[in-house]
């Protein structure tokens, strides 16, 4: 199958558009479903629907793989001068049309790959554990996600979501000796880290609870952490002091996303690297912050990387807007990636 520009441009305008009038946020995936039955029997790929509304599209042991929910609040999507706006279309509507439409060209070339259109990952990625609890084995995967077109990410930090719960004796305010909302906050500030570089963990309190009374001090303290690390440190040194400094209360972790790294010589990010060389696109590596599906898929392959079209910065906004040529560009990039690993590995 040949590389038709114009027939490509039409139909990734065509999906994005009837997929971003579609609103998917996290848990509400499955009104999606019209959309990939269709999409299945126009681009001859089988379709799996699995358990937490993930959509498997084709098969084969190289997985192009990004996600289906946004987060909160629709915006009704629009195409103006080839640039399309709305909910979901950079984060990460976009990349997921580049990465369909490439799998199709791919299978009709008589490559064997896999499509994934996955569930909450802006929320607990509950798509992306099931698949890495599938018992399935990639020989490689490119997550997309957007990546400014130009870049590739080889690097994800680590998130790990902990409660703290301390118990007190509440006293009445006017002869109350203790105060239970000072006690913790002397504590908060000696575990608290704020971000500041890349290479050091972070400790942010993102919620605090106490008090039902205006004159009765609290008998419970609920504090919540979100902690971020890159690969390389070790969580129980991380949340070392933080249990020192409460000591006497509960803590729970109520969720945990080890970090992930990879090489830029591993053969995706070199694939990668190739496709992006040839359209005379000069690739950078970076790393990210935040967390994507890439830290637990990492568990299923020895290849993996994040690649995708659409402006990271505009994620997440009101801003959103992805160009058709951002869109053209990450379809040739993943096909011509595939084809390179094939090309040694396949």
């Amino acid at each position: 199958m040949q590389l038709d520009k114009e027939l490509l441009l039409q139909k990734a305008k065509q999906y994005l558009l009837e997929l971003a009038s579609i609103y998917t946020p996290s848990g509400e995936e499955a009104r999606a479903t019209s959309f990939f039955e269709k999409v299945s029997k126009e681009l001859n790929l089988d379709l799996k629907i699995t358990k937490t509304k993930s959509f498997l599209l084709g098969k084969g042991d190289l997985l192009l793989a990004s996600h289906v929910d946004t987060v909160p609040g629709f915006i009704e999507p629009k195409e103006e001068g080839g640039t399309i706006y709305g909910r979901g279309v950079v984060d990460a509507k976009g990349p997921l049309i580049s990465m369909l439409l490439a799998t199709w060209i791919l299978n009709e070339n008589g490559y064997k790959v896999q499509f994934a259109g996955l569930s909450d990952e802006e929320n607990k990625s509950s798509g992306a554990r099931e698949l890495a609890n599938s018992g399935n084995w990639y020989k490689g995967i490119i997550i997309g996600e957007p990546t400014s077109t130009t870049k590739i990410v080889i690097e994800y930090r680590g998130v790990t979501h902990v409660d703290v719960i301390c118990n007190y004796e509440s006293q009445h305010s006017s002869s109350a000796n203790f105060n239970p909302i000072l006690e913790v906050s002397k504590k908060l500030i000696e575990v608290s880290q704020l971000p500041t570089t890349y290479d050091k963990p972070s400790i942010v309190p993102t919620i605090i609870k106490a008090g039902e009374y205006v004159n009765v001090t609290p008998s419970t303290v609920y504090l919540h952490f979100d902690i971020r690390y890159p690969y390389g440190f070790k969580l129980d040194d991380i949340l070392l002091k933080l249990k020192e400094e409460f000591a006497s209360c509960e803590i729970k972790i109520t969720e945990q996303v080890p970090p992930v790294k990879v090489s830029a010589n591993d053969k995706i990010v070199k694939s990668l690297y190739k496709a992006l060389l040839l359209q005379n696109i000069k690739p950078a590596f970076v790393r990210k912050a935040g967390t994507s599906d890439m830290n637990i898929l990492s568990a299923i392959t020895k290849n993996i990387a994040t690649y995708g079209p659409g402006d990271s910065k505009l994620e997440h906004t009101s801003y959103e807007k992805i160009t058709l040529e951002e869109i053209f560009i990450g379809i040739i990039t993943y096909t011509k990636a595939i084809e390179d690993l094939c090309y040694s590995d396949c």
